[in-house]
């Protein structure tokens, strides 16, 4: 008998410790519910979140945005660790749509500064804006993204491509130029030219930041004396440019 009441006693000391447990575990989880719902989308500490990860997405990011045409960002066609400069300047075109660049503007010296050398003290692109005299059109007609000869060169925007150009540039270098309508912005073309090796063909849609276009040629000495003296390296580079070109009538 005294058995039996020990075992019945042992019995109703585990339940106990059951329904207590449960009660604990139940209320540790409506507070982790209530602390979350605690932290609306605008309070600082959501803020701060928010922040970090899009600088963290800035500072990892090989292909950043760095300039724009109206509404829409252009991302850079050269992977940023590969990038040796930035460098816009005028082009004398009626149809060019001039650029907004991005960053922060420098006219400093490159070449003492090593790898990372479109980046800034902020983690911010920097960009040259070169002297063209004698020209009236805008400073910003185009860019040239300088790296070395041979890497990978990416589509800046999505869209569809319209042309693929074999040419020859002042007559005696063999060059090719890519055209891509972008998406939604039926009314321009994004032309890169000084690639080699072409990877797309007409009526390919490609996607901004990953689509391989091509690679870097190898340097033309009339166009490559403008970047060398400030990057210190051959002047490689891949020509961007923008210009009104509606699409035709189907």
């Amino acid at each position: 008998m005294v058995v039996r009441r020990q075992r019945l006693a042992a019995a109703c000391l585990i339940l106990v410790i059951l329904v207590v447990t449960g009660v604990w575990v139940a209320g540790a989880r409506a507070g982790s519910r209530t602390s979350q719902a605690a932290t609306p989308a605008g309070s600082p500490r959501s803020q701060a979140s928010a922040v970090d990860t899009a600088l963290n997405g800035k500072l990892g990011d090989e292909s950043p945005a760095f300039c724009r045409i109206e509404n829409k960002n252009l991302l850079l066609p050269i992977a940023a660790s590969q990038a040796t400069i930035i460098a816009y300047h005028s082009l004398d075109d009626e149809l060019i749509v001039p650029l907004t660049p991005l960053g922060k503007r420098t006219d400093g010296n490159l070449v003492a500064r090593g790898i990372n050398r479109i980046l800034s003290d902020e983690a911010s692109l920097t960009y040259h804006v070169l002297s063209c005299q004698g020209r009236t059109a805008a400073q910003t007609g185009a860019v040239d993204v300088g790296a070395p000869a041979g890497a990978t060169v990416v589509s800046p925007v999505s869209g569809e491509v319209t042309g693929v150009k074999y040419y020859r540039l002042y007559g005696k270098y063999d060059d090719v130029q890519i055209d891509i309508r972008p998406k939604g912005a039926s009314d321009v073309l994004v032309s890169l030219l000084l690639v080699s090796d072409p990877r797309v063909s007409i009526g390919d849609s490609v996607e901004a930041g990953k689509t391989v276009l091509g690679t870097v040629r190898s340097p033309i000495q009339e166009l490559a004396k403008r970047l060398a003296p400030i990057t210190g390296e051959d002047g490689a580079h891949v020509h961007l440019q923008v210009t009104q070109s509606p699409s035709p009538i189907e």
